[in-house]
């Protein structure tokens, strides 16, 4: 093989693993929950400790479950930039900065909750790129930690409240 060909085919794997977590961005802001189920291992490592949510290992379902919760904004978009890919055989590591932002209204008037935080996706090689891990740290709150804690909790109120029915 040539390097040219062998540089090509090391760009397209690359790629691949990229595509992997802006999937990952897409499917949460349009809770296409198939989709983002479809991106997973069996089970994968969540680190979201960063704000106060689930670490340690997880049945991918039960991720995806838990992540429904964002069903209770009225819309999100996590935006991605800065993704840089390593890989290692069949692993890869996926690094990326993401803004993120949570709308959603209460009381005639809408609250956001945004942070700036960086993610870091470990995936292996099992028929196409899975995601076996996901790493959430808080880089900052650009709205104030307080709107971001409250809009949560009013999306998750929202939330509960539509699926206790």
């Amino acid at each position: 093989m040539s390097r040219q060909a062998t540089a090509v085919d090391a760009f397209l794997d690359r790629e691949a693993a990229a595509a992997v977590v802006r999937c990952y961005a897409g499917a949460l802001d349009a809770h296409n929950w198939a989709a983002f189920r479809a991106l997973f291992t069996y089970t994968i490592v969540i680190d979201y400790g960063a704000i106060g949510s689930l670490t340690g290992p997880i049945a991918a379902d039960e991720w995806t479950d838990r992540c429904r919760a964002l069903e209770g904004f009225d819309a999100t978009a996590h935006r991605l930039s800065n993704i840089a890919v390593t890989i290692d055989d069949d692993r890869a590591t996926v690094t990326s900065i993401v803004d993120a932002a949570h709308f959603v209204a209460v009381d005639g008037a809408t609250r956001m909750g945004d942070l700036i935080g960086r993610y870091t996706h470990h995936l292996v090689r099992a028929d196409g790129w899975k995601i076996a891990g996901v790493t959430l740290a808080v880089v900052g709150y650009p709205a104030g930690k307080a709107a971001f804690d409250d809009a949560f909790a009013a999306a998750r109120a929202i939330f509960a409240k539509r699926n206790s029915r």
